[in-house]
């Protein structure tokens, strides 16, 4: 029978908190099974007016809606016309929005670069198809880093660690 080399006693460490768990969870692997980042700033987005994605289901054509969402995935296919197309998810669902050309340039930056945005805009319904036409966007990334500080966490890393999108380029052919 093997004897070991040192002998330690045990360690016992701080439980993490169930945001930080999320943000580990996401700066590992990805995702998280055990909840959305989003969830633990709820209540926040509920007093700025911000709907949950999951609503658009009960919206009408044409009604105002605001919401945020990570971004899971920007597209701009040269073919839309300088249209770009971004989904953004929550705890209960995705949201696809559509950003025409204006409001690109006008907020080129902020679209780009958010991990996180808060739009307001214009319920777009074609039968089952539920877009978002976006007439307003705001930077929600720094909300991120409120979810790990409020945890106890570092708040300089959760952008990346939460969450990273996908830029996808489709050029003309």
């Amino acid at each position: 029978m093997p004897e070991p080399e040192i002998v330690e006693a045990p360690v016992s460490l701080a439980a993490l908190r169930e945001g930080q768990q999320v943000v580990e969870d996401y700066r590992s692997t990805g995702l998280s099974l055990r909840a959305h980042s989003l969830s633990f700033l709820r209540r926040d987005l509920a007093a700025m007016g911000m709907v949950p994605c999951g609503d658009q289901a009960s919206t009408r054509d044409g009604q105002r809606i605001a919401l945020a969402g990570m971004v899971l995935v920007r597209q701009k296919p040269g073919s839309a016309k300088g249209v770009m197309f971004i989904t953004v998810e929550d705890e209960t669902g995705i949201a696809n929005l559509i950003i025409w050309p204006s409001l690109f340039e006008e907020r080129r930056r902020v679209i780009l670069s958010a991990g996180m945005m808060g739009i307001r805009g214009r319920v777009q319904r074609e039968g089952e198809v539920i877009h978002v036409i976006v007439k307003q966007v705001e930077g929600f990334t720094a909300m991120l880093q409120g979810v790990v500080q409020r945890e106890g966490g570092q708040g300089d890393t959760a952008d990346r660690a939460i969450h990273q999108a996908q830029d996808i380029s489709i050029p003309d052919p």
